[in-house]
């Protein structure tokens, strides 16, 4: 068996912290190369959520309010992805993502 270049190109997953490149945004970059840095911070707003809630310092409720907002921010990401992100639509996709940062730590807060 031979692997082929072809097959390895198509692999569909990149990792991008520089200028942006292909297989970005879902494949729908349009040339801006948003998305990536957008997906990471989710990601990691979602693993701090689940710490934070491990380790007692957040109630369950809060946990699940956090996850609720993340779940609609992804929603609105995929919905946005489709045609791929514009300035305005990667500013406003950042923005909430802020906003439950901004939320994790005063529920992070409120408990100590």
């Amino acid at each position: 068996m031979t692997a082929t270049p072809a097959l390895a190109q198509n692999a569909g997953f990149s990792i991008s912290f520089g200028s942006p490149g292909y297989s970005q945004d879902y494949g729908h970059d349009r040339g801006y190369g948003y998305g990536n840095d957008l997906r990471v911070k989710a990601q990691r707003l979602e693993q701090r959520i689940d710490r934070l809630e491990y380790n007692g310092r957040i109630t369950r409720r809060e946990a699940r309010s956090l996850a609720w907002q993340l779940d609609e921010y992804r929603r609105l990401e995929w919905r946005y992805a489709r045609d791929g992100l514009n300035r305005r639509e990667h500013a406003d996709l950042s923005y909430r993502l802020d906003r439950i940062q901004a939320m994790i730590r005063q529920d992070r807060r409120d408990r100590w």
